[in-house]
């Protein structure tokens, strides 16, 4: 990121902190994150609490026949919890303690939502003006850092003028088409959303500028300020893939720019999308939830999205759920994310005896973020909490829509055999495919693309050996069981040989069928 004003000859403003000086900066570093922790600790609750406002709000504002004089307060309700929501997101965000939600951005919207609290937020001596690009491009972003950033250089400038003064936000789009040295040095070529916040204030002196980004440096009184507001700005435009530059001369005021890339993709598409119905289904979920007023609202909102419901409280409860019932779940909803190692053992031999179950994990926003990546690398879905109906209900059915349940191509020529194993794989959540040789083996699997064959390797017409040998060469991506019992398993160790994954002699049991299915799918 460049931090050279591009709109002056000026030298770039250092980052980096001075060795003289650091003892004094520690022990209030050491307070900072003291708060922060204490923050951290608090917004669990905070923000369960959210979930539970927002989300019942929600749900009562969706019933058509709401009388209107208890919609309005209930509105009212609604917007002040999102916007509670949206502070204790972006501050959190900002400050690396949860994933930055990353999305398609108006900034004129961004800018005028934030208009209201400015001006109210200003003294009278201080006059406050926007002007908005009338066809501004979008960004890709994370809205409420945006406004965190914006809300942080309007309280400096608001500081740089006690005795009154010019505060001034702009919005406008901009091309390079090749790198300017003189009217923008550092800035790349490219399409951008310049945001610039200028004020008349004091301004800076060269003293000052050299400082400009530290954390918990600042000139302020020791009440008037932590310092950590610019820091914070940056790490804003970093997230975003920006630029920032900032003009001061003492006496002269403050103007500070952020380039943010534009979006490339449709706008029409984004719009269109986010205008559309709520995605709903049919799928049976499972919610495991601590908290019971989580747990309820959870419930209420699937139900209204027409999914089944069960419930468990603990990740145990939800075992021993998943073990003893015979209808298929198709989706894990869980606000227990375990970080013992017992915890871990049991999330574990869920995914490990249900690699069909999809998992959407929802944490606080304070959450670990080396939990928050493993839930994600085992192919959870991640959703912080506050969220919103139309949130969870996006990421839901996302998440079945990839958990589609898994193809098996079954290959036998006997009948009996077909039918019972069918049985058994189709209640584990399977769908099953089934053909009575070779050569119906071949063509479905290149029709179909199944995610696992089972084959006998005795059968009329071309036998089982010769169909691995081929599906290995023709589609190596698609695992193999070989099933045999003629003359005692004898052709199941060359079956091994020939690339099968496993090797399951006949008969077998319902529960040896399961185990080896779940086994190669696991390790596909």
């Amino acid at each position: 990121m460049s931090l050279q004003d591009p709109q002056s000859n000026n030298p770039p403003i250092a980052a980096s902190v001075p060795a003289t000086g650091r003892e004094q900066e520690m022990p209030e570093a050491h307070q900072m994150q003291a708060v922060g922790l204490l923050a951290a600790g608090i917004a669990h609750d905070f923000n369960n609490l959210l979930t539970v406002i927002n989300g019942h709000s929600a749900l009562l504002l969706a019933m058509h026949e709401l009388p209107e004089e208890v919609r309005e307060p209930i509105a009212i309700i609604r917007n002040a919890g999102d916007r509670a929501a949206a502070i204790a997101r972006g501050l959190l965000a900002c400050s690396r303690r949860m994933p930055a939600e990353t999305r398609v951005v108006d900034l004129n919207e961004s800018v005028r939502e934030l208009c209201a609290l400015v001006r109210r937020l200003l003294p009278a001596n201080i006059g406050f003006s926007a002007t908005l690009e009338e066809r501004l491009e979008m960004v890709l972003a994370d809205p409420d850092c945006v406004q965190q950033a914006l809300l942080n250089l309007a309280f400096n400038s608001r500081d740089a003028m006690p005795d009154g003064g010019k505060l001034e936000i702009q919005t406008a789009n901009l091309t390079l088409d090749a790198p300017s040295p003189d009217s923008h040095p550092g800035l790349p070529a490219g399409s951008y959303i310049l945001l610039t916040v200028s004020d008349t204030g004091a301004g800076m002196d060269e003293e000052a500028k050299q400082h400009l980004f530290e954390p918990f440096h600042t000139s302020k009184p020791p009440i008037a300020g932590t310092g950590i507001g610019l820091s914070m700005v940056q790490e804003t435009v970093t997230r975003s893939a920006g630029f920032l530059s900032v003009q001061s001369e003492r006496g002269n005021g403050t103007t500070v720019r952020i380039y943010l890339p534009r979006f490339t993709g449709s706008k029409a598409s984004e719009v269109a999308k986010s205008k559309a119905a709520l995605p709903t289904g049919h799928e049976r979920i499972l919610i495991v939830e601590d908290d019971t007023g989580m747990r309820r609202l959870l419930r209420a909102m699937l139900l209204s999205l027409g999914y089944s419901v069960l419930e468990a409280t603990s990740v145990q409860e939800a075992a021993a759920l998943l073990s003893c019932r015979t209808e298929v779940i198709d989706l894990l909803v869980t606000g227990i994310m375990p970080t013992d190692s017992a915890g871990a053992e049991r999330a574990r031999w869920l995914r490990g005896s249900h690699p069909e179950l999809g998992i959407l994990c929802l944490s606080d926003s304070t959450q670990n973020s080396a939990l928050i990546a493993g839930a994600q690398e085992s192919g959870a879905e991640f959703l912080a909490k506050p969220f919103a109906l139309t949130t969870l209900a996006e990421r839901v059915r996302k998440l079945l829509d990839l958990q589609k349940r898994r193809r098996i191509l079954f290959v036998d020529d006997d009948a009996a055999v077909v039918i019972f194993a069918s049985r058994v794989l189709r209640d584990a959540g399977f769908e099953v495919l089934v053909a009575g040789d070779g050569d119906v083996a071949l063509s479905t699997a290149e029709a179909e693309h199944p995610d696992l064959v089972i084959t006998d390797l005795v059968m009329p017409g071309r036998e089982g050996l010769e169909t691995i040998m081929i599906l290995r060469k023709s589609h190596p991506s698609i695992p193999v069981i070989a099933i045999s019992g003629a003359f005692n398993g004898h052709f199941l160790k060359p079956a091994l040989m020939l690339g099968a994954r496993a090797a399951l002699p006949k008969p077998f049991s319902e529960a040896e069928l399961l185990d080896a299915v779940r086994a190669v799918l696991e390790k596909r």
